[in-house]
């Protein structure tokens, strides 16, 4: 939001009899251009009378074109004082003498002539234009038809020595009276009424627009955080945010070491170099900032200037460029975690109602984003701190049990002596479930390696028919007896690829059917073309349902998560598969049907190995 949206113009919401003043502000420029279209038809007027004296009392020019001119020195001298005049109690006074004094011309005109008409001229004329042109209430009204009244009768006595015409004069001015009266207040009703809805669409058009202003600069300020979370520079661009938004000079905020009870600055914007050092190195004392929150519970504290506060040495605020600055504590779970600052190196005063709710949302979405950060890095640790101990453990794990397969393995070629055949099953059944689990080991620990990003690719000349051979070998006894397992990839050339990588996958594809197919077929085929190595696994097991397909490479997901599933494994071989595969370069997709089978399809860049004999 730029700095003229930080000053809020205050409106008045009810200009009628509670707030004329108002109004009257309001009209006084609409006044001022009309009493001058007003002087303009007075003058007009005047020389248009002149003129008629001149045809008709030729004799008697000299002196009522004197009186003529001397009304257009009034007018001119009034219009004069109105370009000085700053209030409506002054522009009514200048309009109100300037009528006194033409009805009194008016008078002195009937005399010098014998005749009733100047005045009558004059009066029609002012009664005109205070009633037709200017939007001055009832009050002047009035006075200014009351006025015209008066001096037509003073006329009508001087002029005809008489009271003959009186009664008809003050019927006639008493009904012009109550015609101008009603008059003045339909219009001062009208003016009234429009200036209410003119104010109230002002007022609600300037809350809408403040409102939107707002918004937006919170919206800007939590973008800001939320699109640098965590990171060192996260509050120091908020605060470069805050600079603009605001309109002030520097914006800081400061954060509670609570091991050492003091308040110390965490991130800065504005300040100059020397002035930021100097803040840097100091350290405030926890209690004090803890008062001030209990002082002050959900609410900024406002320094209008240094000696406006009770809380730091006034001296020890200039040194730092402080010349008024607004304080907003930060609270994190209902504690007080610090305080955000933001102010101005010069200029004092009291900030603006829309400032204020602007460092109120600010210290809110900072400390939204202080929480957030600190729950993200408290779950990276113990991520971490997982991913190490499962690694440790699946280390540790696969001594013993690599000691337990040697001695079986000897056993069962009857290294210590014959077996009988039920002691050949056992050890066997021993074997295999030794397989099995460091089979799980392994794969616990490519999942850490892949999580934590420690898999590095090493790309070489790679036989993919040897790989396969040597598949075929080991997953043997994972064959059941009513299973046949087939393998095809006639004529590959050797291409450029992770061995181990490569061979994981299609050990865990194939084991993947092996397991879920307990009669029937597995094929494993895998064809080369244009630089792509595709790897298609179709089985005839039981199949995976439609609404499981989109979760089957999700880590620990199983069709069959019950605690009494027909087949074992907890759910990491198709998740290695697919990251495995993504790491490489390339895709896994599956298509399954319940009943029949499914098929799952590995897509891999290989260029042949011709190009380069080896490559990382």
């Amino acid at each position: 939001m730029p700095r003229a949206c930080s000053a809020v113009t205050e409106m008045p919401s009810d200009p009628s009899p509670d707030a004329p003043a108002a109004l009257r502000a309001a009209t006084l420029p609409q006044l001022r251009e009309r009493v001058r279209a007003g002087l303009a038809l007075i003058v007009v007027a005047i020389a248009l009378f002149a003129l008629v004296d001149l045809v008709f009392r030729p004799h008697l020019f000299a002196a009522l074109f004197a009186i003529a001119a001397g009304q257009i020195a009034l007018v001119a001298g009034t219009w004069l004082a109105l370009r000085r005049a700053v209030g409506w109690t002054a522009t009514v006074v200048l309009v109100l003498g300037l009528m006194a004094l033409l009805f009194v011309s008016g008078v002195l005109s009937d005399a010098v002539s014998g005749t009733f008409e100047a005045t009558a001229l004059v009066s029609l004329v002012a009664c005109l234009v205070t009633a037709a042109l200017l939007p001055w209430g009832v009050g002047p009204q009035i006075a200014m038809t009351a006025l015209a009244g008066v001096t037509n009768a003073a006329s009508l006595i001087l002029v005809r020595g008489g009271f003959e015409e009186l009664g008809h004069l003050v019927a006639t001015g008493a009904v012009l009276l109550i015609g101008a009266v009603f008059a003045a207040a339909a219009s001062e009703r009208a003016r009234r009424t429009r200036f209410v809805a003119d104010t109230a669409l002002d007022a609600a058009r300037q809350r809408a627009e403040e409102e939107a202003a707002v918004s937006a600069a919170l919206l800007e300020v939590s973008q800001t955080l939320a699109a640098h979370l965590g990171q060192p520079d996260m509050l120091d661009r908020a605060h470069a945010v805050a600079l603009k938004v605001l309109g002030c000079d520097w914006s800081t905020t400061f954060t509670l070491d609570e091991r050492r009870e003091v308040v110390r600055m965490l991130a800065s914007a504005g300040s100059r170099p020397a002035i930021h050092a100097t803040i840097a190195a100091m350290a405030f004392p926890a209690a004090g900032l803890e008062q001030i929150a209990r002082a002050h519970p959900d609410d900024l504290i406002e320094i209008p200037s240094p000696d406006a506060q009770p809380f730091v040495d006034p001296a020890l605020l200039r040194s730092i460029d402080v010349a008024s600055a607004m304080c907003v504590p930060i609270t994190v779970r209902g504690r007080i975690a610090g305080v955000q600052a933001h102010g101005r190196r010069t200029r004092t005063g009291a900030f603006t109602p829309l400032e204020r709710r602007l460092a109120l949302g600010m210290a809110q979405a900072t400390a939204l984003a202080l929480e957030n950060a600190r729950l993200i890095s408290d779950l990276q640790a113990a991520s971490r701190l997982k991913t190490e101990f499962v690694a440790t453990m699946s280390h540790e794990l696969r001594t013993p049990l690599n000691v337990i397969m040697g001695y079986t393995d000897m056993l069962l070629e009857e290294a210590f002596g014959t077996l009988a055949p039920p002691q050949h099953e056992t050890l066997a059944r021993v074997a295999r479930s030794a397989e099995e689990l460091l089979e799980l080991v392994n794969a616990t620990l490519d999942v850490g390696r892949l999580e934590s990003g420690r898999e590095p690719i090493a790309r070489a000349a790679v036989d993919v028919a040897g790989i396969c051979g040597e598949l075929d070998r080991e997953l043997r006894p994972l064959v059941a007896e009513e299973t046949t397992l087939v393998w095809r990839h006639g004529g590959l050339p050797a291409v450029l690829a992770d061995r181990t990588k490569l061979k994981t996958i299609l050990r865990n594809l194939a084991g993947n059917a092996l397991k879920f197919t307990r009669a029937g077929r597995v094929e494993v085929d895998v064809t080369w073309d244009d630089g792509v190595l595709e790897v298609r696994v179709a089985d005839t097991g039981i199949g995976i349902a439609a609404d499981q397909l989109p979760h089957v490479f999700d880590m620990f997901r199983q069709a069959d998560g019950s605690s009494t599933r027909r087949f074992g494994g907890v759910g990491l071989g198709l998740h290695i598969v697919r990251r495995l595969a993504e790491l490489l370069g390339g895709s896994v997709a599956v298509t399954s049907t319940v009943g029949v089978g499914s098929t799952f399809t590995v897509r891999l860049p290989a260029p042949p190995a011709a190009l380069r004999a080896t490559g990382s």
